[in-house]
């Protein structure tokens, strides 16, 4: 009986594990460090059907350098990812990480420099 009981533990406790969310690492730019900054802006609203969550940086080179870096070490975690790259060298890229069986877009546009676009998006239970 002990035996049923672990293994039934175990398995709710599995299950919990795969309902967490993916962790991203560009969710770190919206943890408030930045509400300061004058050279971010950050946009979030959520309606019943939709969470969205944008970041935008200006004439600040270091922080868009981290911003793509944060980007990067999150294309391991998509299910697909894109990358586009225009002629003046601007950069956009996307992903689609799936969490608790629903899509999360995330997408970047960035020039070489101090510019860069980031945004979040996908169904509210997404992101629970």
């Amino acid at each position: 009986m002990k035996r049923y009981i672990i293994i039934i533990v175990a398995l709710f406790i599995s299950i919990a594990a795969m309902a967490k969310p993916p962790r991203l690492n560009v969710e770190k730019l919206f943890d408030g460090s930045y509400n300061s900054d004058k050279t971010v802006q950050i946009h979030i609203s959520r309606t019943p059907e939709k969470y969205f969550r944008g970041f935008t940086v200006t004439n600040n080179a270091a922080l868009v350098k981290k911003v793509t870096d944060l980007f990067k070490k999150d294309v391991p975690k998509a299910e697909k990812s894109q990358d586009i790259i225009e002629n003046g060298g601007v950069v956009y890229s996307s992903m689609t990480v799936k969490n608790n069986d629903r899509d999360i877009n995330i997408g970047l546009s960035y020039s070489p420099g101090n510019v860069c676009y980031l945004f979040i998006t996908g169904p509210n239970e997404a992101f629970k």
